[in-house]
């Protein structure tokens, strides 16, 4: 007679998707020496059971509490390891603040609108692995404001505040006026955070922006950028932290820079090349 364990992975080895079967099987295989490993009792899996449903019922199109306790766990950042093409750009966590809505702007929009916080210029350009231009990739950028927070957070912002999608040029060139980053918690509000609380973990997060960048014919990256120095940037409680990520904001008087965007000489500036691979 088959065990519980081999009989609930054989359930899956008709699947109409075998990579789906052979997920599945290999996550029930884990998740029941789990089981038998901690000799989780009755009483801690139903404690499980309403943490679940408790992110489930904080989620919203504008929050991701499942995100957010993947990112904890560290198995955003092992799904970011395992499948992380070889040459290009490492790749990050998305975070649970991410919207599908961003408005697409112009490329060198100026998303400040008059908000507090140090001016930034940040400006590149995406390239393959050799260098050359991805002609027209998008980028979909994301940050929080000056007082720590995202619009989700914040009943005060416009939603779309700091947020944009953005054609790069046929040199693969793109810039973007906006403010300095800063460091912040996690949401603590929910299960999650009440997790965190019971463990003692940090809550905090480094400094970064958001960045995905796509292009037809090239595998989509999922990245972010922390600025050098940044508090927390050793202690990520998601993990995120990679070190071909963490840049340089310098001192900059680009006279025509400040002429286009009205800034006052010298501001910050950011450049970093995105690399992408070919599918």
């Amino acid at each position: 007679m088959l065990t519980v364990t081999e009989a609930a992975m054989r359930s899956f080895a008709t699947a109409s998707d075998p990579r789906m079967g052979e997920v599945m099987a290999l996550l029930v295989k884990h998740l029941h020496a789990f089981v038998a490993e901690s000799k989780l009792t009755k009483e801690e899996w139903m404690r499980g059971l309403t943490f679940l449903t408790a992110a489930a019922d904080i989620t919203t199109e504008e929050r991701n509490e499942f995100s957010l306790l993947s990112d904890v766990l560290g198995i955003s950042s092992m799904v970011d390891v395992v499948s992380q093409p070889v040459g290009g750009t490492s790749s990050s966590v998305l975070g649970p603040f991410h919207n599908h809505d961003s408005q697409l702007q112009p490329n060198g929009v100026d998303l400040t609108k008059g908000q507090a916080g140090e001016r930034t210029w940040l400006h590149g350009r995406v390239v393959d692995k050799n260098g050359k231009p991805v002609a027209n990739a998008e980028l979909d950028f994301w940050q929080n404001a000056d007082n720590g927070l995202y619009p989700a957070q914040d009943s005060e912002q416009d939603p779309h505040n700091l947020r944009c999608k953005i054609h790069c040029e046929a040199d693969g060139s793109f810039e973007l006026l906006t403010i300095r980053p800063h460091p912040y918690t996690v949401p603590t509000d929910g299960p999650v955070g009440a997790m965190l609380a019971a463990a003692k973990r940090s809550i905090w997060r480094p400094a970064h922006y958001h960045v995905i960048v796509s292009a037809p014919g090239y595998v989509g990256l999922v990245t972010e950028l922390f600025p050098a120095g940044s508090a927390y940037i050793d202690n990520d409680t998601v993990f995120g932290v990679r070190e071909g990520l963490i840049v340089d904001f310098k001192p900059c008087q680009n006279a025509e820079v400040a002429k286009r965007y009205n800034l006052q000489e010298p501001f910050n500036e950011v450049q970093f090349e995105f690399c992408l691979v070919k599918n």
